[in-house]
């Protein structure tokens, strides 16, 4: 398996896994994907080029692109500690073979060399239990509950917000709790 940062030149095959992704488990992500399906390619495109605040990776198994995960950084000055993993996703036939965890390994790899990082967020719903179940064997917690965080054809889901503290110390000097994080 080969874990990369995708580019523009990703896009066609980004696209289709985020359309599968969108289609067969819309709880899971914000996007319909009646809307994602009308973005123009060049959007989508655009949206694979990688910055300082934002990129998108992908798991590769023999040249076909079969999982996805998005790390963006918070947008405000006041926010950049803090970063946001969403979007992850694995092609059903490939699920159950650590293309999950070597993503989500990858994201936490890169963020930990970033010293201006501190905590890294997600949300998931409620009721996704392996996903839910991987990001705790990583050290996420769930620090709350966001109910009826949106809905679908007239059913409301819950969310999880879960964080991980990257550093050790706050910057007051108080020791961060991560004896639950573990």
């Amino acid at each position: 398996m080969t874990i990369r940062t995708l580019t523009p030149a990703d896009v066609e095959e980004y696209r289709g896994l985020r359309l599968v992704a969108l289609h067969e488990q819309p709880p899971a992500f914000g996007t319909p994907a009646e809307k994602e399906e009308k973005l123009a390619i060049e959007a989508v495109a655009s949206r694979l080029q990688e910055s300082e605040d934002t990129y998108f990776l992908g798991a590769f198994l023999e040249g076909i692109l079969v999982g996805i995960i998005r790390f963006s950084r918070f947008d405000e000055a006041n926010e950049k500690h803090r970063g946001l993993v969403a979007g992850l996703y694995v092609k059903p036939p490939f699920r159950r073979r650590g293309v999950a965890r070597a993503l989500v390994t990858e994201v936490l790899h890169r963020a930990r060399r970033d010293s201006s990082l501190r905590r890294i967020h997600l949300t998931v719903v409620t009721d996704q239990n392996a996903a839910i179940h991987l990001y705790q064997s990583f050290g996420f917690c769930i620090y709350g509950t966001e109910r009826e965080a949106f809905s679908i054809e007239g059913r409301f889901y819950d969310e999880h917000l879960m964080e991980l503290p990257l550093q050790t110390k706050a910057s007051d000097g108080n020791s961060l709790s991560q004896a639950k994080a573990k």
